[in-house]
Parts: C-alpha cells; structure tokens; sequence
C-alpha cells in the first residue's frame, strides 16, 4: 500500500519523513520536478505560499551559505557544494528521530552521493547554487 504524503520533499511539510518515504522521493521524478520548481524560483525574492516560507527562507539560506563559500566554477569545489547542499535538503526532510541515528546517516549520505552523481540533479543544484549566490 502506498501513502502519499503531503507537500513536497524539499519544501516545509507538516509530516517528516523517515528513510524509505525519502528515498523513495530523491530517487523518484519529483524530486527532479522540485528542483526544477526552486532552481526557476531561486531569483526570486518571496515563495510562492504562506505555509512554505520558512521552509524556503531556511533552504535559500543555506544554500546561499554553501554558494558562498565555494568557488563554482571549480570543478571539485562545485561538487562539494552540490553534496553538501543535497546533505542539508535530505536531511532537512528527514525525520528528527532519524536523523542522527546510523540508518539516517546512511541514508543522508548515499542519497546525497545519488544527487551529486546524477547529471541532471547535480546541474539543478548547481544552477541553483549560482543563482543564489551573494555577488
């Protein structure tokens, strides 16, 4: 039996996930439309609902600390930022009680070596990380 669950795995929801429901989600086509959605709405300045946006604001923050502190156009520098932005969103989503457990360590990091070794999510996250980027 499948459960959906509501909102989207990278935008605040009011269920955290556990393991498999988000391994599920990052290996699954959604996780690529969302990206899509937030690499188009990395420009701008507010979210597109009430119920999202501290969840974005977190996320955008984040991301453009990570941004920040590589350099892009590095080959190597890039990917680490992809892992480490792929860390925060995997874990931001998973549930408190996994989250630093074995299994939800396990998790976070094999999924976010999954993103960062997936061309088109990598390049998602990376045009995402240009975008915002403090100039």
């Amino acid at each position: 039996m499948k459960i959906n669950r509501p909102g989207d795995p990278l935008t605040g929801s009011t269920e955290p996930l556990d393991p498999r429901d988000l391994q599920n989600l990052v290996k699954g086509e959604r996780f690529e439309a969302v990206l899509s959605e937030m690499e188009g709405q990395a420009g701008a300045s507010v979210p597109n609902s009430v119920d999202n946006t501290a969840a974005m604001g977190a996320t955008r923050a984040a991301l453009a600390s990570i941004a920040s502190g590589a350099d892009l156009a590095n080959a190597g520098q890039s990917l680490s930022a992809v892992r480490e932005s792929a860390r925060y969103m995997i874990s931001s989503r998973l549930s408190k009680q996994y989250r630093k457990t074995e299994e939800g360590e396990r998790v976070i990091e094999g999924l976010s070596e999954y993103v960062a070794s997936d061309p088109l999510l990598k390049s998602k996250i990376l045009s995402i990380l240009q975008k915002v980027k403090p100039a």
